[in-house]
Parts: C-alpha cells; sequence; structure tokens
C-alpha cells in the first residue's frame, strides 16, 4: 500500500482518531480519515469589479437514511450536491447550515467507538428517527465544494450529546473547516461568533437556536435563539459598535417546521436582534421557505431578514421541501465607508432523487415557481449566470 503525507491541518490532532480507510491518490498531501474528491472546476468569487463582496448562503443539509445509503459504496457525501458546486463558487464567502454533528465514533447512546470507517449503521451514523450524525468526511465534502463557514447550531447538534459536540470541533478544526454555533467543552473563554475577512470587509457571524429536541445543553455549548436573547442582542451591539468589524449576520435555527409564514417569537425577536445592529438575519428550520423582507436601520442602513431557507439537501417529500435556494447578498461600502445590502439575488434549486440540482426552465419549472414566491423581490440568477456582470 502507498504511503500518504499528513496534511499539516492534522498536526495535533489525535491520530487515533483518523482513518486509515479512507485513502486519497498518490501526490495529494492529504491522508487519514478523509479522502478528497476533486471539487467542480469553477472560480471561486464572484470578481465584482465596484469592490463590493457576495455572501452566499443555503438551507439546512440533512442526509436523511435514504440519502446515505446512496453514497456508502462512493465514500463520500460530495456526489449529493456535486452539480451545485459553482453555485456556491460564485460566492466570496459561502456559509451552510449542517444540520447534526460530525462526530467520529459516537453512537446514539454517546459511547465513542473510535473509528469504524465511512459506514451506516443507525448506531454510530444515522440519518433516521430524529437522530443524525455524519461522517466527518461531510466536512471535507464541503471545504472542497467551497464552503467557507458550517453553522453547527441546530435542533440536533447535542444529537450525540456534548461529546459529539467536541469530536465535531475538533475534526473540523484539524481539516481547518470554520464552524459557528457551537463550543468545545473545554474551551476557557469561548467566542460566541465568528469573523470572516472577506477581501477587506470584517464580518462577524453568529448563530443560535431555539431549541435541542429535549437534550439538555448541560455544558453550555450553544446559544438559544430565545432563551437568550438578550446576551445575543448585547452581543450584536458589541460587535456592530466595533471599528474592525464592519457586519453583523445573525444564523437563527427558529420557526415551526413545515410553516410558510414565520411566527410572532421569528417576528419579534429578528426586530430585537436588528435593533441591536444586525445587517442580515438568514434563518433555518423550517424545511421550507419562509418570506425575505427588507427593513431599514435606525442609521439609514438596509437590512434583509430570510426567515427561513428552507432544505437545501433532505430526503422529504413534496415540492416545498425538495425546492431550495442558494441566496446571494452583494455588499458595499456607502459614501461613509459603512457597509451596507445593496442587492440580493437566488438560485433555485430541486432535490431530484439522491441529488441537488439546479432548478433550470427544462427541468424544474414548478420549483423555480415555487422558489418565487417567496424570493420576489430578489433578482433571479441562473446557474450559468455571474453576479457582478
Amino acid at each position: 500500500m502507498a504511503k500518504f503525507a499528513l496534511h499539516k491541518s492534522f498536526k495535533g490532532f489525535p491520530l487515533s482518531k483518523l482513518s486509515t480507510r479512507l485513502l486519497i491518490a498518490p501526490g495529494l498531501a492529504l491522508g487519514g480519515l478523509f479522502s478528497l474528491a476533486a471539487p467542480v472546476s469553477s472560480p471561486k468569487g464572484s470578481n465584482c469589479a465596484d469592490q463590493s463582496i457576495v455572501l452566499g448562503f443555503s438551507g439546512d443539509i440533512l442526509v436523511h437514511d435514504a440519502l446515505y445509503k446512496s453514497i456508502l459504496d462512493k465514500q463520500s457525501f460530495l456526489p449529493l450536491w456535486r452539480q451545485v458546486v459553482p453555485l456556491f463558487q460564485k460566492a466570496d464567502f459561502m456559509v451552510v447550515n449542517l444540520e447534526g454533528p460530525a462526530a467520529m465514533g459516537i453512537t446514539k447512546d454517546f459511547k465513542d467507538l473510535g473509528d469504524v470507517g465511512f459506514t451506516y449503521d443507525q448506531i454510530v451514523y444515522s440519518g433516521t428517527n430524529f437522530l443524525f450524525n455524519f461522517h466527518p468526511q461531510i466536512l471535507m465534502d464541503l471545504k472542497v465544494s467551497g464552503v467557507d463557514l458550517v453553522s453547527n447550531a441546530n435542533n440536533h447538534s447535542l444529537d450525540r450529546s456534548s461529546l459529539g459536540i467536541d469530536r465535531t470541533i475538533e475534526a473540523a478544526e484539524a481539516l481547518e473547516v470554520p464552524l459557528v454555533g457551537i463550543k468545545h467543552s473545554k474551551a476557557a473563554a469561548p467566542l460566541n461568533y465568528y469573523v470572516a475577512n472577506v477581501h477587506g470587509y470584517n464580518l462577524a457571524f453568529l448563530a443560535c437556536t431555539e431549541m435541542t429536541n429535549g437534550f439538555v445543553d448541560k455544558k453550555k455549548q450553544l446559544l438559544y435563539c430565545y432563551q437568550d436573547a438578550t446576551k445575543i442582542e448585547n452581543e450584536i451591539r458589541e460587535l456592530s459598535t466595533r471599528k474592525d468589524i464592519d457586519g453583523v449576520i445573525v444564523m437563527p435555527h427558529w420557526g415551526v417546521e413545515y410553516a410558510a409564514k414565520p411566527d410572532n417569537q421569528q417576528r419579534a425577536f429578528a426586530q430585537r436582534f436588528l435593533r441591536a445592529g444586525a445587517l442580515a438575519i438568514v434563518g433555518s428550520h423550517p424545511h421550507v421557505f419562509q418570506p425575505v423582507e427588507y427593513v431599514t436601520l435606525s442609521d439609514g442602513r438596509k437590512a434583509i431578514v430570510a426567515f427561513s431557507m428552507g432544505n437545501f439537501l433532505a430526503y422529504q417529500k413534496d415540492l416545498n421541501r425538495k425546492t431550495g435556494a442558494v441566496i446571494y447578498l452583494r455588499l458595499q461600502r456607502d459614501a461613509r465607508g459603512r457597509v451596507q445590502l445593496v442587492n440580493s439575488y437566488y438560485t433555485p434549486t430541486y432535490r431530484d432523487a439522491f441529488e441537488v440540482l439546479p432548478a433550470t426552465k427544462k427541468l424544474f419549472q414548478a420549483a423555480r415557481d415555487h422558489a418565487a414566491l417567496f424570493f420576489s423581490q430578489e433578482t433571479l440568477v441562473e446557474a450559468a449566470q455571474k453576479i457582478c456582470d
């Protein structure tokens, strides 16, 4: 068997956690646990000539039972969304919501079995019965697809207990995949947010969840959108007034599942977060679209609230749960140097059988029509179209 060089990002990561089952072709500088599938070739970024930047967001990623089984022979999650990788790569900074832990070897009753390989047994790795855990290969596959930040604050965060959160963070750090929304149980002074420099724009991302399906967060590893609302407001206010932060984006996992309209709590807390200084709120959890609305902040800047981005990847029935989108937010400095929302765009997607595809006029017109009901004020960008033409 050929020998493989261990990528520098694994230094310090416990080698006992690394699998020897998934190896990549000789010559690539990544070995151990993760296979490195080649992404679709496409230049990364919007390349806007006016020095504006484009942020991209998608909805929930839930690898349900049928989806997981469909990729076992491929040993990679990438085939599930390979056809929409170019949509991720249009953004200067792409964010997704991974709805579940990526905790190697942790069972549904919270035992650590170590490396059991890329398998699906509904004990260690599962995508059914409301308990999720994905092989950490998913983090690498998102990274090579052009994803820059993964939110992991959701109702399934504790599906493998506190240990599952720790293992997810450890795998992400080893791969240099930024996470937001969860904290390691042993972190001395953890941050509640992640700051990214996107072509000179310093943006703070903050993620919270409404609940954790009854699991008790004994080690305080998550922020709760309603329970910790005052803390979140203070965090937003502090970040939005810092000279080294250009904008705050809040990503709440909230609302009623399958409801096409935000409830009163979503609306009330969205207003609180906007008043505290949030520039954008991009929500998830209902598994269907909810409206996108625009507001004018107290300082005159335009802000956006996307109450729910619906599903990006999930094996659920009906048009409203199969239809997804990538929404793009274009930000630019005004004459006073303040960052504001210039425009927003979207590209609809559709989960057909075991893969997510761009919703084109030829193939998925019904999905396009459904998405248009919720993104009526945004500009539809075709899959092959550039944002900054």
